[in-house]
């Protein structure tokens, strides 16, 4: 049976704001007291945990307005992928929703809430991970399970443009998630639950992840690779074997089985959105712009094509092409020459220099379901004739210095 987690946990603000959102991850996992796993296309879904916080539990019956806008069908729900936030947040009062569809009418989500008081300098924090169930009518559907001490239910009523959600729910939840939620982006960041959620859900036969055959706890990291990937590994918890080993995206997007002895794998996801996505380099002095004054930073492509040597080649000189990704995953890389009497690539991405003149090489890097355009301009020369004047300096200012060391 697959299985997946869900549990509650909350803290006052003065704490949280000491912690990073990892360690406040683990410091959930470490709390959670009661685990109960199901299918995600079980009727009976995900169970809570909660740690006893002795403040007064609030209780909605369903009574929130309906949403002003169309509702969308089930199918609208497979492109839903991002953070929302309440209407109402403020400073000591605020909601965000992340959200994104899986696979067979199931979509992750993770609430983190914030209640307080603003004269009081204080509030409490819940975070709710779960996966939800579309049903036929298109309404998300949450429901812990019967046997914890308070079980509740959570309605997620999504707007056909996919901009807006309408929580409410029914049970007891020591901070209500209700109310409208607006798009703000589609950046997703991965916690060390959402990580467990996704794993969770996957076909055993892709991740080898079955509790039947022994407690398991799943290792995070720290830090992404090449700022895409998190390495994340299975591990039994008595003996520390191996089970797994994954690449997380970041974003969410693609789930891959990596482990040592296999090239890695897609289980999950698509690899189209690390072939569109950027990142930005570290930079400790970045230049302004002249006219604003903001710092100006470049970001570079995750997957790139370059040539090894540069783009300036002498007559008869080789050199290859080179593709930049965060993982050493398996590709196709097709290439051609925009004018083959100056410039030459092979089958292999072994490009060589024929004549002097400048050409183009274009072609496709395909990673798995996704395809990026590339291009690279060349320009084969003689250096001592394109730039007769450095040269000319070059050779002047060696005389010289010849010069001065005879005497």
């Amino acid at each position: 049976m697959k299985q997946n987690l869900h549990f509650i946990f909350k803290m006052p603000l003065q704490s949280k704001m000491r912690l990073s959102m990892k360690k406040l991850i683990t410091i959930m996992l470490i709390l959670a007291i009661i685990f109960t796993f199901v299918a995600c296309n079980d009727k009976t879904t995900l169970n809570s945990v909660k740690n006893n916080s002795g403040s007064d539990n609030k209780q909605n019956n369903g009574s929130s307005d309906s949403p002003q806008y169309d509702i969308a069908a089930r199918e609208d729900w497979e492109s839903i992928s991002g953070n929302f936030v309440r209407d109402d947040s403020s400073q000591y009062n605020n909601a965000v929703l992340q959200i994104k569809y899986l696979s067979n009418d199931c979509a992750m989500f993770e609430f983190r809430l914030m209640e307080g008081s603003e004269s009081e300098d204080s509030a409490e924090s819940l975070v709710i991970p779960a996966i939800l169930i579309v049903g036929e009518d298109g309404i998300g559907h949450y429901e812990s399970l019967p046997e914890i001490e308070k079980p509740f239910t959570i309605d997620f009523k999504l707007s056909k443009d996919g901009k807006n959600l309408t929580i409410t729910h029914q049970g007891e939840i020591d901070i209500s998630p209700d109310g409208v939620y607006n798009f703000v982006s589609s950046d997703l960041e991965v916690s060390e639950v959402s990580a467990i959620s996704i794993l969770e859900h996957l076909a055993t036969a892709a991740t080898s992840l079955n509790h039947n055959n022994g407690d398991y706890i799943i290792e995070y990291p720290q830090e992404l690779v090449a700022n895409w990937f998190y390495p994340v590994k299975a591990v039994f918890k008595d003996s520390g074997a191996v089970i797994a080993k994954f690449l997380i995206a970041k974003d969410l997007s693609a789930v891959y089985r990596a482990d040592d002895d296999i090239e890695p794998v897609l289980i999950f996801g698509s690899a189209q959105p690390m072939l569109d996505d950027t990142t930005m380099p570290f930079e400790s002095d970045p230049p302004e712009d002249e006219d604003t004054g903001e710092l100006i930073y470049d970001t570079i492509p995750i997957v790139d094509v370059i040539i090894e040597d540069g783009v300036f080649f002498l007559p008869a000189q080789e050199s290859k092409l080179i593709v930049l990704m965060p993982w050493e995953l398996p590709y196709i890389l097709k290439a051609e020459s925009s004018d083959t009497s100056i410039i030459e690539v092979d089958e292999n991405g072994v490009v060589r220099a024929i004549s002097m003149g400048d050409a183009t090489i274009s072609g496709t890097i395909s990673i798995d379901d996704g395809e990026k355009a590339f291009s690279i301009e060349i320009t084969v020369g003689n250096p001592k004739a394109d730039f007769p004047d450095v040269f000319d300096y070059m050779d002047d200012t060696n005389d010289t210095d010849s010069g001065g060391n005879d005497d």
